[in-house]
């Protein structure tokens, strides 16, 4: 988990270097061709079975989530302080509980809602509407945290058919055209020195999900979640080094009210069902 929260924070840092001569479509198509790169060889080596799925529909749906979600975080990162960025991505998990009960209609317990509630409340702290201004920015990167979830929502239903194999490899082969269409208009050849940074961000990125991935195959996500809010001060860190940018005290108090918010929520998944908490956690195989 610590690796993968500094992979995270590599990667943002590079986009925000770049992000002045380049567009989010161009440094999101060199992810996708990094990704594709590293992941699609082994998956071919079964025979191409990993290509078949009878749900490329909501694969394609999935694709357009994430899409819409990163660029979204590439133009937060390109205009808002990092410390504010990192704060702001940690109510995606909010989200995944709202989605989860308005499209999967799952039960979600007063526990989990009180919860949820809670990290809204970390949210305002934030943003503080009517006292500062909220930016493009700010909206774009809350407007990533509601798609990455209604991804996930999406990635939930795949994977009762097909494989998390599957659902990675569609999810960077079908992110190759919606990014490379609209990246052609604002296509700018790269100097080596830059190029060698989009490939860098492209690697930063999927080490990252792999290393999250891997943490929660090894542990309970309450036990990794703690880790995972390391990734403020390195974001505070690498700002404040290389651009100079200092988070103020309101994002720190609202980002230790959403992570505890998102740490609750990661308790009561895991908790075992009695009669005691029945209404308060979800069937195992509504997770």
């Amino acid at each position: 988990m610590v690796c993968g929260g500094a992979c995270w924070t590599a990667m943002t840092v590079l986009v925000r270097e770049l992000s002045a001569d380049y567009s989010a479509f161009q440094l999101l198509f060199a992810r996708n061709i990094v990704a594709i790169s590293i992941l699609l060889p082994p998956a071919l080596m079964g025979g191409g079975a990993v290509l078949r799925t009878n749900r490329l529909g909501l694969h394609c749906l999935r694709a357009l989530f994430a899409y819409l979600g990163v660029l979204g975080l590439f133009f937060g990162v390109s205009r808002l302080p990092l410390p504010d960025v990192t704060a702001l991505s940690f109510t995606q998990p909010l989200f995944v509980v709202i989605m989860a009960a308005l499209v999967l209609k799952e039960a979600v317990g007063r526990g989990r809602w009180r919860a949820v509630l809670f990290g809204l409340v970390g949210l305002l702290v934030i943003v503080r509407p009517g006292f500062t201004e909220i930016s493009v920015a700010t909206l774009a990167v809350l407007l990533s945290a509601m798609t990455y979830a209604c991804a996930n929502i999406c990635v939930k239903r795949l994977m009762t058919t097909d494989t998390p194999t599957q659902a990675v490899v569609f999810f960077n082969l079908l992110m190759l055209p919606l990014s490379l269409i609209p990246a052609l208009f604002f296509w700018i050849n790269p100097d080596w020195p830059d190029l060698l940074r989009m490939l860098a961000i492209g690697l930063a990125g999927t080490l990252s999900v792999y290393s999250f991935a891997r943490a929660l195959s090894l542990a309970d996500a309450s036990a990794v979640l703690p880790f995972d809010f390391l990734r403020l001060p390195m974001a505070a860190l690498a700002a404040f080094l290389l651009f100079a940018e200092v988070g103020d005290i309101w994002t720190w108090i609202g980002s230790l009210i959403i992570f505890s918010s998102s740490y609750t929520l990661a308790r009561l998944q895991i908790r075992p069902e009695t009669p005691s908490n029945r209404e308060k956690t979800l069937p195992e195989r509504s997770r």
